[in-house]
């Protein structure tokens, strides 16, 4: 179980996930994820960001993507985030943990 994360009220706790088939794109959509979070899966983040950081990522995906990838982002409430169940245990290395 993963236990809430200190950061700053704006930044909020999102679930990001993609479907992207040019391994290109996606090795470069990684890289870019991960300045905002935790890959949970090969395709999975966990990522903590603004609203202005989530345009971001829209807008870098729109920028790379090719006709069939699609890329999504559902935020995560405080409760729901803190009862994330993962084996092995997901390590927010980058953050505080309360």
């Amino acid at each position: 179980m993963i236990e809430k994360p200190v950061i700053a009220k704006e930044r909020k706790q999102h679930l990001c996930f993609y479907d992207i088939e040019n391994n290109l794109i996606r090795s470069r959509l990684v890289k870019f994820l991960k300045k905002f979070g935790v890959r949970i899966q090969k395709s999975v983040f966990i990522i903590f960001v603004t609203k202005k950081e989530k345009k971001k990522i829209f807008d870098y995906f729109n920028k790379i993507k090719e006709k069939n990838d699609k890329i999504g982002i559902v935020y995560l409430c405080s409760n729901c985030f803190c009862k994330i169940e993962h084996l092995p245990k997901i390590k927010l290395k980058n953050f505080y943990i309360i």
